[in-house]
């Protein structure tokens, strides 16, 4: 093996290795299923559709695209781990997805794709009666909404507002951060009390649910983080790419030069 050539497979194995805390997963439609560690469609109602299209990509080829034709509509994507060690409210440490709301639909000017985190209020497998979701909306945060356009929202330090199942009530406070909701002060309204051991059961996205009018939007790169662990980028593909990054290309591409170059020394 040639100096080069190693050093080629060297930086290689850096380029690789760069990213070991930070993985992409790419989801098409053929991986979705109804089980633990998939994303699946979930809630669907009155003709609404939730589906990966090439509609509106973000980047590669495709995103989610949801649709309602009335404000009786409803459709979420769900991703579920369950209960798993080390992912507690405390221990969220990355939380961001990419939305777009088209233009056209009649629905509230405010309204966008949410994204809810899935909680277990005591951490305990054995109670059920503590669940519910935090739930990330642009309204609640600040800035105006931008319509025919790609938005990134890193919310991590955002505002939730909290959705209990059981007694099924909605706690109408809206400008609490996840850290107030671990560590106060809490809102007034009777609410689930979550500390940083609360643990978080799954994400997801979606649209409707005491909406108004039709909607369409996208959601691309939905990512989560957990400290200890690795940061997850889910990026929604209507197909998988086998084509290899432009950094990846370029390293082949060397590694074809020294090859080339080390059989004509032979030669020689």
């Amino acid at each position: 093996m040639t100096k080069l050539l190693r050093a080629i497979l060297i930086a290689a194995a850096a380029t690789s290795g760069a990213s070991a805390h930070a993985s992409t997963i790419t989801v098409t439609p053929e991986d979705m299923a109804v089980a633990p560690n998939h994303w699946f469609l979930n809630n669907v109602r009155e003709n609404s559709t939730a589906a990966i299209t090439n509609t509106k990509a973000r980047n590669g080829n495709g995103s989610v695209e949801m649709s309602m034709p009335n404000g009786s509509g409803k459709a979420d994507y769900v991703y579920s781990w369950g209960f798993s060690s080390g992912r507690t409210l405390g221990k969220l440490d990355a939380l961001s997805y990419d939305w777009f709301r088209s233009a056209g639909g009649s629905a509230s000017a405010h309204l966008q794709p949410a994204l809810r985190l899935n909680y277990d209020a005591d951490g305990n497998v054995a109670t059920t009666d503590d669940r519910g979701y935090l739930v990330w909306e642009q309204i609640y945060n600040g800035g105006g909404m931008i319509e025919n356009q790609w938005t990134t929202s890193d919310i991590l330090a955002g505002n939730f507002w909290m959705r209990q199942f059981t007694p099924g009530n909605t706690v109408e406070q809206y400008g609490v951060s996840l850290n107030e909701w671990m560590n106060g002060p809490r809102p007034g309204t009777p609410a689930d009390v979550l500390s940083a051991n609360t643990a978080l059961l799954g994400i997801e996205f979606g649209i409707g649910s005491g909406w108004s009018g039709s909607f369409t939007g996208y959601v691309d790169n939905v990512t989560v983080g957990f400290k200890g662990q690795d940061v997850t980028a889910f990026n929604f593909e209507t197909q998988s790419s086998d084509v290899p990054e432009p950094g990846s290309i370029a390293l082949l591409g060397l590694g074809i030069v020294a090859v080339v170059a080390a059989r004509k020394r032979k030669r020689a």
